[in-house]
């Protein structure tokens, strides 16, 4: 998938997607902001921040490639979790059900609802199955608390 349309790839200004810290190239010919305002009147199960974030995920995604490619369904959801991980840690799993996600294919809801809006891309072997059932939300998020010995014996 591209942004500028799942083959997710780049097609011209820049937009600020998520919380600051990746961007997610976008086409030129449409505003990121109006097109999700389209996209949540016609689909409100996801919110705006939601939509960002896997905007985001897309270039942190495609920044871990050695080669710029278009990236699979599959690819994508496991970026979507290991950038989760690295911005949200142990809280990954709250702030996706707090935006209505608990199973993959809610990402592949979201990424399709942005290819139909022009602001991703796919090919034609792309399909909205592909995000399906890729990993399982009850085990993805968990990660160890280290607990000191102090702490053991309380």
């Amino acid at each position: 998938m591209q942004a500028g349309g799942p083959e997710m790839q780049a097609g011209g200004p820049e937009m600020q997607a998520g919380f600051g810290r990746r961007r997610c190239e976008v086409s030129e010919e449409k505003d990121p902001q109006e097109v999700l305002d389209r996209i949540l009147e016609k689909d409100g199960r996801y919110p705006r921040r939601a939509y960002l974030f896997v905007m985001e995920a897309v270039s942190f995604t495609v920044e871990k490639m050695t080669v710029r490619r278009h990236i699979t369904g599959k690819e994508l959801s496991l970026g979507i979790r290991d950038l989760a991980l690295e911005r949200f840690g142990i809280a990954a799993k709250l702030v996706f059900d707090e935006w209505n996600i608990s199973k993959t294919r809610h990402f592949g809801d979201i990424v399709f609802n942005l290819v139909n809006e022009g602001l991703l891309r796919k090919t034609e072997e792309d399909s909205i199955e592909d995000f399906d059932e890729v990993f399982d939300f009850g085990t993805a998020f968990e990660t160890e608390i280290p607990i000191d010995d102090e702490s053991k014996r309380r």
